[in-house]
């Protein structure tokens, strides 16, 4: 067995169940899966003669790559149409391993256009039983008469990413209640909602979530109109009001998977796990159907977190500008 498949081995049975409360919290799930993932990937990239392996996510109607090797085809948050995958017409029944794509009637409509000649993959199975995304692997050459692939060997390697998802999950989902509640223990005092501090702790939490698992956050930046002028004219007393009715809109229209903060004086922000780039606009409508129902004037915008970006920051400095931009149109 090689270093490489003796260390994916060791991770996995490292993180195994039965472990004792202070090992539990030890354990990051997110770290533990990457590095699981990227022990795979760099495996296969020596030991097998396709060139560009990875670990993908299948988000809505994108497949998000995940987890690669720099120098290779694919980089870190590169995103491709699900529905044009050699990936998808794998999970819908076709062959595991492609020697040469332009000889399979199934792969063939695809090939030219993806560019792949070889292919290789096997699907990855999440915490609920569903399609996580894919171990994958492809050339842009077919394989030679001398050239083969282990597919015993990739089953069991998206086997063992598989095992490593599901405990990974358990292991953060036990350290994500304790990180919300202690997040959600600094707020602020006016509105009840998280406060920078508590913002900055939900962030952190995301971004692990997206650097590992390639986890869809999107985030928002709401900022309400005029609240100078209503401080000058009316007194600080009727602008608190309006910070705290626009609170109460966005306290009213989240759900669970929601974080909301007051970050600034007149400056909330929304977290939303799980709303990826493609529905993000229709997501966001129900805050700003709660902030119209109550009267409120405020500017909004919103964007999505992707794997690969420097951080969650640069979507909320996106968001911003869009925020900024709608302001701006309304003077």
């Amino acid at each position: 067995m090689s270093a490489g498949l003796s260390e994916l081995l060791a991770t996995v049975g490292a993180s195994g169940h039965g472990l004792d409360a202070e090992v539990q919290d030890r354990l990051n799930g997110a770290s533990t899966f990457t590095e699981a993932a990227d022990v795979v990937v760099r495996y296969l990239n020596e030991k097998t003669p396709l060139s560009d392996w990875s670990v993908t996510r299948v988000v809505s109607d994108e497949q998000v790559f995940v987890h690669v090797e720099q120098g290779g085809e694919r980089g870190v948050g590169d995103r491709v149409n699900w529905d044009q995958t050699f990936c998808k017409k794998m999970v819908a029944g076709g062959a595991h391993i492609v020697p040469d794509s332009a000889k399979d009637p199934l792969y063939a409509e695809l090939g030219e256009s993806t560019g792949v000649g070889s292919y290789a993959g096997y699907t990855i199975i999440d915490d609920r039983g569903e399609l996580f995304g894919v171990l994958c692997g492809t050339r842009r050459e077919p394989l030679g008469s001398d050239e083969a692939i282990d597919q015993e060997l990739v089953h069991l390697l998206s086997q063992l990413l598989s095992i490593q998802l599901r405990l990974a999950r358990g292991i953060d989902r036990e350290r994500r209640q304790a990180a919300i509640a202690e997040a959600e223990a600094n707020t602020d005092p006016l509105t009840g909602l998280l406060s920078r501090r508590g913002w900055e702790r939900m962030v952190d939490d995301a971004q692990e979530r997206i650097d590992a698992f390639g986890d869809p956050v999107s985030v928002a930046v709401v900022d309400l109109d005029d609240l100078k002028a209503i401080n000058d004219g009316l007194g600080h007393q009727a602008g608190d009001a309006q910070i705290v009715g626009l609170a109460n809109a966005l306290a009213g229209a989240a759900t669970d998977s929601h974080r909301i903060a007051r970050v600034g004086g007149d400056e909330f922000l929304i977290l939303a796990n799980g709303v990826a780039a493609n529905t993000a606009e229709s997501h966001f409508e129900r805050f700003i159907h709660a902030i119209l129902d109550a009267g409120i004037r405020a500017s909004f915008g919103y964007a999505t977190a992707r794997a690969g970006d420097p951080h969650l920051q640069a979507a909320i400095h996106e968001a911003d500008a869009r925020m900024y931009a709608q302001k701006s149109s309304r003077k």
